[in-house]
């Protein structure tokens, strides 16, 4: 791992079959050309075991999926289960992509620390990925 004390360790990624990779891979370049964040990003079709398993490899300090198909809701609640029993339950989720307003306040209620959906921008997603560095979202 080539992070620094001070670096925010962010993994990044997909889950299931969902394939609109565009906007999870320009956050990830943006992420990494802030500074001061190490992205490690995992792409497209990861289950919800490997991406648990590679937060707690990575020993990420904040974790964010993409999801553009309407399953987001259950693999949140199945990832955030599986980053539990892996001791890393703890690590900030941040959701993006296309999230229904209906659906947000059950997925804060399941612990999900930040949602950026249309509209968010660049400085807010950084200002939260740099945030989980210092302290707890």
């Amino acid at each position: 791992m080539s992070a620094t004390p001070n670096t925010v360790r962010c993994v990044l990624g997909m889950l299931g079959t969902d394939v609109h990779s565009k906007g999870i891979r320009t956050i990830a370049r943006m992420l990494d050309e802030a500074g001061g964040i190490d992205v490690t990003y995992l792409g497209e079709h990861n289950s919800v075991e490997g991406m648990a398993e590679a937060v707690a490899q990575q020993q990420a300090q904040i974790v964010g999926i993409s999801f553009s198909s309407a399953a987001y809701v259950e693999y949140t609640r199945l990832l955030i289960e599986a980053m539990k029993k892996r001791g890393v339950g703890h690590v900030p989720l941040m959701l993006g992509g296309m999230i229904h307003p209906d659906d947000v306040e059950e997925l804060k209620e399941m612990g999900v620390a930040g949602l950026f959906g249309a509209g968010s921008t660049t400085e807010e997603i950084i200002a939260f990925v740099q945030a989980a560095g210092v302290s707890k979202i």
